[in-house]
């Protein structure tokens, strides 16, 4: 059986990799605070990230998972928050259902899970009565997956980890129209670096400016955090913390308690 020739070969392969569809999901609720209620829409889905190819034309290169709440009937300059995890190999579930989002895992007063059943409870920390929410699961965590054939390794540098990134949220806040909205991202753990990095990111690349950024255990200076021997600076970097920790649980000197 004769070879196939190199344009046989490409023609097939291109027939191969059909187009990912973006799909979406929507449901409707009510939040419930203190402050009284409004209505939201919580969209899941996923947004193909794409990039122009000098041979091909546009080229789809990821397909991004994420979970949006919005509030419904607001106006285009409420607040919007993007929000991710670390690890770096981490989705945004940590911080969906464990601090942000209106609903949280039920936990007892360490933290810690439940015997199951499992359940979720009303979140009373909840930022969705200041902001819209948009949790980003970053190319690899989560549902989010390069498209057929494009390596993964692609986005797992700092660097293409911080561009893919800041392309969805791009094309998020252009497809809903919420440019003129304050924007706001919070990282949690390697998603402080994430963030940090997106902040200057989308100011050079896209002209985006953030109103704020939150860190949750951030780390920003990975040398502070490794306690090998000749590195001094966690020891000294911890204590305010753990004196901080033990202030507040009560287990300080009589004298040092006071103060």
């Amino acid at each position: 059986m004769p070879e196939k020739s190199e344009e046989t070969k490409k023609s097939e392969d291109k027939e191969a990799i059909s187009p990912i569809a973006e799909t979406t999901s929507q449901t409707k609720h009510t939040f419930v605070s203190d402050d009284g209620s409004f209505n939201y829409t919580v969209t899941t889905g996923t947004l193909i990230l794409k990039e122009e190819d000098i041979e091909e034309g546009e080229k789809q290169k990821a397909s991004i998972f994420y979970i949006a709440y919005i509030k419904d009937d607001d106006s285009p300059d409420r607040p919007v928050t993007f929000s991710f995890n670390g690890g770096p190999g981490s989705s945004s579930v940590w911080m969906h259902l464990g601090l942000l989002g209106p609903k949280r895992v039920l936990v007892d007063d360490d933290g810690m899970p439940l015997a199951p059943p499992y359940r979720l409870v009303n979140n009373e920390f909840s930022l969705l009565d200041k902001s819209d929410l948009v949790f980003i699961d970053p190319v690899s965590t989560g549902y989010s997956r390069p498209v057929p054939k494009e390596k993964p390794d692609k986005f797992h540098s700092v660097k293409n980890d911080i561009e893919s990134v800041g392309e969805f949220i791009r094309v998020w806040t252009t497809r809903n129209k919420r440019w003129i909205s304050p924007k706001f991202i919070i990282g949690e753990s390697y998603g402080t670096t994430r963030a940090a990095g997106l902040a200057g990111f989308l100011h050079q690349r896209h002209g985006m400016y953030l109103n704020g950024i939150m860190f949750v255990s951030s780390i920003l200076n990975f040398i502070t955090a490794r306690f090998n021997e000749g590195n001094d600076l966690p020891y000294i970097l911890f204590l305010p913390t753990y004196t901080a920790t033990a202030w507040y649980h009560k287990k300080l000197p009589e004298d040092l308690q006071k103060d």
